[in-house]
């Protein structure tokens, strides 16, 4: 199978993905209290609705994504937001913040690679969560046991996520979403994991 190319999908419009609004699990989290002050990433954040909907004083939002279509849409739709956003343009695997976030939201980013970046994807990412800092990844489409089909979005599941993290991140919880975007009912699960102590 060709890889996606991205940039190109947002060029011409093709974006099945974008629900255009922020996933009913994200608003849960933040009605938990469950996302912190401080810095935030959101890798393969598109049109950057959940970027809006984090915003907030005490919190430095960045965006990570591979096109400057969807960098530009999201700049026209969010001029004014309540708190310091940015979104930047580029590769998450050679991304080099000056710091490590506090929390990363992963919001189908991880199903969309291919299998073989899984490994290079948890590397990444815990060199991007500081020890003690909180990952948030958005399972979709879960599957137990989970199936050959391609992707993307690839099917995956907890055991997958955490055989791959293990050892850098312990899992708090994952929950079954009941609200979803349409058409993914049944097929969501919230996992936290928190970044182990070196």
């Amino acid at each position: 199978m060709a890889p996606v190319d991205w940039q190109q999908a947002w060029r011409q419009g093709t974006t099945p993905w974008d629900a255009g609004t922020s996933p009913p699990a994200l608003r849960h989290m933040l009605e938990r209290g469950q996302i912190p002050a401080g810095r935030i990433l959101v890798p393969g954040c598109g049109t950057g609705y959940d970027l809006a909907t984090l915003a907030r004083a005490d919190r430095e939002v960045v965006g990570l994504d591979l096109s400057d279509e969807a960098r530009a849409a999201f700049l026209a739709v969010h001029a004014d937001l309540p708190g310091p956003v940015s979104y930047e343009v580029g590769d998450f695997f050679s991304y080099e913040p000056q710091d490590a976030f506090d929390f990363v939201w992963d919001y189908t980013f991880f199903c969309a690679l291919d299998p073989e970046q899984r490994g290079a994807w948890a590397g990444t990412m815990e060199r991007l969560v500081r020890p003690s800092g909180l990952l948030a990844t958005l399972l979709f489409p879960f599957e137990d046991p989970l199936s050959g089909r391609d992707g993307p979005p690839w099917p995956i599941n907890t055991d997958l996520v955490r055989s791959l993290i293990d050892v850098s991140f312990e899992e708090m919880e994952v929950t079954e979403m009941e609200q979803t975007h349409p058409g993914r009912e049944g097929r969501e699960r919230l996992a936290l994991w928190r970044r182990r102590e070196p």
